[in-house]
């Protein structure tokens, strides 16, 4: 089983998402978004997959996020290669299952992401083969099955963070 790899973001790049989702919003302060469940949803999953992308970049040490086109394009999502391989950051949140996108890739990186603390715990990785076979497609519901393979629940066949530097 691998060992988690913690890194905390900090408050400067905290406070430049949340204003990047904001403007995105329309809005001009956080209590307008505090109104709006839409808002506060989009927050949430925006800065959610932001703290990961963030914290790779922290832990590979190679840029991963644009910050000129993640202020200006809404959806931006950057494409990650890393040793030759496409990486999927499967990002999710303390207490939830991450869903597995249908989006094929070489290498999937989980990241559990606790908000409040703002910390990114990478629980490891795996190649996109292996990930299938470990996600539950039961536990989807009929919507989301177009969109998604599977659910993962179990995170022990996880290669650890470390073995990343050494994939050919």
């Amino acid at each position: 089983m691998s060992i988690p790899i913690k890194i905390k973001i900090d408050y400067r790049n905290s406070e430049w998402l949340k204003g990047i989702a904001l403007k995105n919003l329309g809005i001009e302060n956080i209590n307008q978004l505090r109104d709006r469940f839409e808002g506060q949803s989009y927050l949430n999953a925006f800065l959610v997959k932001s703290y990961s992308e963030l914290a790779l970049e922290k832990f590979l040490q190679v840029v991963i996020v644009d910050k000129k086109v993640k202020e200006t394009q809404k959806n931006y999502s950057p494409h990650i290669v890393f040793n030759n391989f496409s990486v999927n950051l499967i990002a999710f949140t303390v207490g939830n299952f991450p869903k597995i996108t249908k989006m094929k890739f070489d290498v999937g990186i989980f990241a559990c992401v606790n908000l409040e603390s703002k910390t990114v715990e990478f629980l490891g990785f795996q190649d996109y083969k292996t990930i299938l076979e470990l996600s539950d497609p039961f536990l989807l519901s009929p919507i989301q099955s177009n969109l998604y393979n599977g659910v993962i629940k179990d995170f022990t066949n996880l290669r650890g963070m470390d073995e990343l530097f050494i994939i050919h």
